[in-house]
């Protein structure tokens, strides 16, 4: 990021300079960044945020490290920290080489005798003071003063972000209330000083015996006694101030005032830890819980709304009795209303000095303790060898849950339906937790892919009943990964008999056969007969299904009945109780897509059930609306005669034969007879049939025998997941 001009920071090496250096280098966006010090050899270790001129003020010249003159014709921020007597010469130097459009802030200390002189720059030029010692104390919370009012932007920004509290007014302000912030501490803390050193008891004896509060004033006055500090404020040095101090100093022993001073910085950082993280948190917006000093149950929890160096406005979020309460934030806001929890944010005001910052397990613990958790039954469809209670021992694992069991399990061919109840907590999206938890299911129990022969070339295109978006395209998506194919050169075609017309040389296709909740795919087999000969199988591709209802806008499905819902006919198969249910009219489309569009596209009420994440234009009024949640559908992966690599005997202990027909009365010569077994048998309602056998027999009637291919066992393995 380019564009914003030149910066010089004057006076960078140390102090307030070299903290404002630092935080608007990090603020990226300066076209040319100058570094002046006159101990310049203090900059070597750099600053963060790209490459600056490390320069020196001379003679009314500022020169880079090879002595030549550092170019300021486009600078449009400047900072001066220097100390009073070098102020002049540099505000006179900056004057002659800045442009007029720059804008200055002189760091000082006090801030009127600064003022007077920026008034004869021909710049635009602020004051500032800050209200720490940034060599002993972060900035995170404390103050920074700034005079007049307004700012330029530059300055702004790198102290609030910073997580300083940016204070503006007149200088007149300033240095009045530092008369007494800072001229009263430091005569107050002199004094005692005075006092101390003066008794006939010596210094060293005293601190043997000392007391925490003894410890912690005297530790205190070494910060009154040095005169770094005393040079910062003029009202006192007329009244003999620096004298007095230089004389207590002197009655100190060197180790002593040095352990003191030790101790001062440490009582001082400890001080500021509290303000420090209430200030990250204001920084960052996080959660936040304040509790006031020795009351455990006035904790508050919420946003940092205000923060100033002496008190904290809290934005409280959590609200309610415990366990009954809500979180105003985020998918809380829903949470809330289902709760009946009024959505109103209050405020409360707390004194820094006064309140303890909750830490994030300590947060975590308040919360489950205080908010709602709500309810959900949730399936899952694993294979039938998962036992239920270990689904249910996965689903424990997330945090955010309680109260997790098994409802209810069914074991159908080759699959379990597994219902766990779980509550989730109230500031957590109940939808996308319960997703969530899907995908680590199905992370632990994987469900097996498919089996497909091998391609005897593998340059082939995949065709597909589109449009895409449907189950179909999954599948499509599914086989070319399972072949090492390519997963872009997929095709979706209108109809299974285009699919299957499409098979040819360089194609191949998938076609939905039956499915776990709804049985035998009718449309496919007559679509298979009807292709003859040509079109042969060769693998077996698993698609889990799950149907949710999506309506137009926010009208509950309470008054839509009567209402049409489209979804294509093995949709409308597998949720006949929520269509039930809600009184609505089954309308069959040849996709999901399809009927997705068609509810997006109408002025009148309607449903459509489609798989998951179908949302767009439409909106989710239920999910899982199956009357078995989580059904698998099969597709076989069908091409013309030899387009599948042959298998050797014994190659697949899976190897089925697969056979189709029209009249259920042409299975019965196919059934096994001696002792073999047949794996599957499926008929619809006019007699259509598909078996799955190692029967070696030979078909009598019109049965069609589409091949021998891998077949999935009944009871699928368990398997991890793949990388």
């Amino acid at each position: 990021m380019t564009g914003r001009g030149g910066l010089i920071v004057v006076g960078a090496a140390l102090g307030a300079g070299r903290w404002l250096a630092e935080r608007l280098v990090e603020q990226g966006g300066w076209s040319q960044v100058v570094l002046v010090d006159p101990a310049s050899a203090a900059l070597g270790d750099g600053l963060p945020g790209g490459d600056q001129v490390i320069a020196a003020a001379r003679e009314g010249r500022f020169e880079g490290p090879d002595g030549a003159e550092v170019d300021l014709g486009g600078t449009t921020a400047a900072v001066v920290a220097v100390p009073p007597a070098a102020l002049p010469q540099v505000l006179q130097d900056l004057a002659g080489a800045l442009p007029g459009t720059a804008q200055v802030v002189v760091v000082a200390n006090p801030l009127r005798p600064a003022e007077a002189l920026t008034s004869s720059v021909p710049q635009a030029a602020w004051t500032s003071h800050l209200l720490f010692d940034p060599a002993l104390t972060a900035g995170d919370g404390q103050g920074v003063f700034v005079a007049p009012a307004d700012p330029p932007d530059w300055f702004h920004d790198a102290v609030t972000r910073s997580g300083a509290v940016l204070r503006v007014g007149s200088a007149e302000q300033h240095d009045a209330a530092m008369a007494v912030v800072q001229g009263e501490t430091h005569r107050t803390l002199v004094a005692f000083a005075d006092r101390v050193t003066g008794a006939d008891v010596d210094v060293d004896a005293l601190w043997d015996l000392r007391t925490p509060l003894f410890d912690g004033l005297l530790s205190l006055t070494t910060r009154a006694l040095d005169p770094r500090q005393q040079g910062q404020i003029a009202a006192l040095q007329a009244e003999g101030f620096a004298r007095t101090a230089e004389q207590v100093r002197d009655r100190f022993s060197g180790t002593l005032f040095e352990e003191l001073r030790t101790s001062a910085a440490a009582g001082i950082q400890a001080a500021q830890t509290r303000r420090g993280e209430i200030a990250r948190h204001f920084r960052d917006g996080a959660l936040v819980g304040l509790r006031r000093t020795g009351s455990p149950d006035s904790v508050r929890v919420g946003r940092v709304r205000d923060l100033t160096p002496t008190h904290v406005a809290l934005d409280v979020l959590l609200v309610g009795p415990a366990g009954r309460a809500a979180l105003l934030d985020g998918p809380g806001l829903a949470n809330a209303e289902r709760l009946g929890v009024p959505r109103r944010v209050a405020r409360h005001d707390f004194g820094i000095g006064h309140v303890e910052v909750l830490d994030e397990a300590q947060l975590q613990r308040l919360l489950d303790e205080r908010l709602a958790f709500l309810p959900r039954d949730v399936r899952f469809l694993v294979p039938e060898s998962v036992a239920g209670g270990g689904v249910a021992r996965v689903v424990a694992q997330f945090e955010g849950l309680r109260d997790v069991r098994l409802v209810d399990e069914v074991v159908r061919t080759g699959q379990r339906s597994v219902v766990v109840h779980l509550a989730v907590r109230a500031d957590r999206d109940v939808d996308a937790v319960v997703e969530a938890v899907r995908r680590e299911v199905e992370a632990a129990y994987a469900w097996p892919l498919g089996v497909t022969r091998a391609l005897a070339h593998a340059d082939h295109d995949v065709v597909y009943l589109g449009p895409a978006g449907t189950f179909s395209e999954v599948a499509a998506r599914q086989c070319a990964e399972r072949i090492g194919l390519d997963a872009g050169r997929l095709t979706a075609l209108p109809s299974f008999g285009a699919v299957l017309e499409a098979v040819g040389p360089g194609t191949i296709g998938v076609l939905p056969i039956s499915s776990s909740a709804s049985g035998l795919v009718s449309r496919a087999v007559d679509a298979l007969l009807a292709a003859g000969d040509r079109v042969v199988a060769g693998g077996v591709v698993d698609v889990a299904v799950r149907f949710d209802a999506y309506v137009r806008g926010t009208a509950p499905l309470e008054r839509m009945r009567g209402a049409p819902v489209y979804s294509h006919p093995q949709g409308l198969a597998q949720c006949t109780r929520f269509v039930a249910r809600w009184g609505l009219r089954p309308v069959p489309t040849a996709s999901t897509a399809e009927a997705i569009e068609l509810v997006a596209r109408s002025d009148e009420a309607a449903v459509a059930l489609g798989g998951v994440g179908l949302e767009g234009a439409l909106q989710v009024a239920e999910r899982e609306v199956d009357d078995l949640s989580g059904s698998i559908t099969r597709f076989l992966v069908v091409g013309e005669e030899g387009v599948f690599a042959p298998q050797r005997d014994g190659s697949d202990p899976t190897r089925r034969s697969v056979w189709i027909g029209a009249d259920a009365a042409d299975v019965v010569p196919l059934l096994p007879t001696g002792g073999a077994a047949y794996s599957e048998v499926l008929t619809d309602a006019e007699g259509r049939f598909l078996l799955v056998t190692s029967s070696a027999a030979v078909a009598e009637g019109r049965a069609r025998r589409l091949g021998v291919l891998p077949w999935s066992p009944r009871t699928p393995l368990v398997r991890p997941a793949s990388d």
